[in-house]
């Protein structure tokens, strides 16, 4: 049986799953790892961790094939952002230094002096932060300077984790998107924001797109993972995009909404000019010559957590960590649309983290309400986030007909229908839930020649998915109170905003 494997080398911990031609999982391991933090404000990361998880996890899930099984082809999806300097042979220069790191701002403010925020935001789709790679080699320059002289290369994730296996190294645009040296519009590395860092074309890897063929494993690269050297190695993209591709979010409508800490949305604009309007950070797609919005609500999905730990307070249901969500969604389900009045802000972040609030809380709290009334209130004040930027989005011309959702909140008996209660938007569950090792196997055998592209591999890897319309009744008390909740988050946010200056 013919074989594709997907990698997913994220920010924690490393996934490798061996999928069939029809996308059922065949073999999956995880390899966990921590972060590095020196400094306030510095988040690093071990390279060769990050190669030693590839290395066991891709011979953990070869361990649990058939005799008459073949591995053909393997791509990857992985955290971006993540600048690796490395010298002529390719050994780092010094730790990773992670998309979370916040040691950038004295050359992002360099850089906005130079160019401006909106020739960055324009030029490379994202907003100027401290926190990526344009800001890390500055950094970097600037501190170490012995360092920077004996870096040859500066690698990303994806790129350092090919050049292990295969001892060629290409970027992919989404990825590359991510390091603010890209221009998003032609899809090639910038010269302008090469040069203010003080590197060349020549020191970054050449473009490929997503699902391209890069060549067969190395002797090395073989022995130190237990794939057969002729095991092809494909072009791989950033980790939301390859959860687009094994999500089907690939054209305009179809959005993916990815529930974990965070809620990010990924949303597929009609053209670039209609992305770069929404204000949204804009990415090149894995899918050639279409692109990806991005925003995300924040820790939004911590809520549900800090209710768990806090709030909910049967020791026996604390005891494993499944029963207590289980519980929790058992007693969401038996109140009402609307939480009996009950609103919940929810805390670290969510859509006003643009003004300035990160604070939250329940509002018109009465000695009637229940913990039930609790746990409703908390999910459905992070659909009224959703539901907000999703008006924002649409009204900045995001075409938005459907969510494909995923992670933890997806896996509720009742979340997902709150959401399509309160957005009005269907939600689609898909049958099969590892959407980032997913496409990146689906983008692996695209380039294997097994799919005739990611639209095909994804029809090929779709399973039967569940389809959630929004109750007509359920819709419309939502659509009374979404008015209210709104008022009441932006009387918070000013009252916070006064108190904090």
């Amino acid at each position: 049986m013919d074989l594709l494997l997907g990698l997913d080398v994220g920010t924690t911990a490393t996934k490798a799953q061996l999928f069939d031609l029809e996308g059922n999982v065949i073999a999956s391991a995880t390899y966990p790892y921590g972060l590095i933090t020196p400094r306030e404000g510095w988040v690093e990361q071990d390279p060769e961790e990050l190669w030693r998880a590839v290395v066991t996890t891709s011979r953990s899930v070869l361990g649990r094939i058939g005799r008459g099984d073949r591995v053909v082809a393997l791509s990857q999806s992985s955290q971006a952002g993540t600048t690796i300097p490395v010298n002529a042979d390719g050994t780092p220069t010094y730790n990773a230094i992670s998309w979370m790191d916040q040691r950038g701002d004295a050359q992002a403010r360099h850089i906005k002096e130079r160019w401006g925020a909106d020739f960055i935001y324009n030029t490379t789709g994202w907003t100027l932060q401290s926190g990526l790679p344009l800001q890390h080699i500055g950094w970097f320059r600037q501190n170490y300077p012995q360092e920077f002289l004996e870096t040859r290369r500066f690698l990303f994730v994806n790129d350092f984790i090919m050049q292990q296996l295969t001892d060629r190294t290409f970027m992919n645009p989404s990825d590359a998107s991510i390091t603010q040296l890209m221009n998003v519009a032609t899809g090639d590395w910038d010269e302008r924001l090469l040069e203010s860092v003080g590197i060349t074309r020549e020191q970054v890897s050449p473009m490929l797109p997503s699902g391209c063929a890069v060549g067969a494993l190395t002797l090395a690269g073989s022995t130190a993972t237990g794939l057969p050297q002729d095991v092809l190695m494909v072009n791989g993209a950033h980790d939301q995009y390859c959860a687009a591709v094994g999500t089907g979010v690939i054209r305009p409508g179809a959005v993916l909404l990815s529930c974990g800490t965070a809620w990010v949305i990924l949303a597929v604009p009609e053209s670039l000019e209609v992305g770069l309007r929404s204000g949204m950070a804009i990415s090149c797609h894995a899918i050639e010559g279409r692109w990806g919005a991005i925003r995300s609500l924040g820790g939004v999905g911590a809520s549900l957590e800090w209710f768990l730990d806090h709030i909910w307070t049967d020791r026996r249901e604390q005891a494993k960590r499944e029963a207590l969500y289980d519980a929790v969604n058992r007693a969401a389900a038996r109140s009402p649309p609307g939480a009996s009045g009950l609103l919940f802000y929810p805390l670290a972040g969510g859509h006003l983290t643009t003004v300035g609030t990160r604070r939250g809380g329940f509002i018109r709290l009465t000695l009637s309400h229940s913990r039930a009334d609790m746990a409703r209130a908390v999910m459905e004040g992070i659909a009224f986030q959703l539901r907000w930027a999703m008006e924002e989005m649409r009204e900045n011309g995001i075409h938005v007909s459907e969510f494909k959702m995923v992670g933890g909140a997806a896996e509720s008996e009742v979340w997902p229908q709150i959401v399509a209660d309160v957005t009005g938007i269907p939600v689609i569950l898909p049958a099969r839930r590892q959407a980032a090792t997913r496409g990146a196997a689906i983008l692996a055998g695209v380039g294997a020649g097994l799919f005739a592209d990611a639209e095909a591999g994804f029809g090929a890897f779709r399973g039967k998915a569940t389809h959630l319309m929004p109750v007509p009744e359920n819709r419309n008390r939502y659509d009374d109170l979404f008015p209210v909740y709104r008022d009441i988050a932006r009387f918070l946010a000013g009252r916070v905003r006064m108190q904090d200056e």
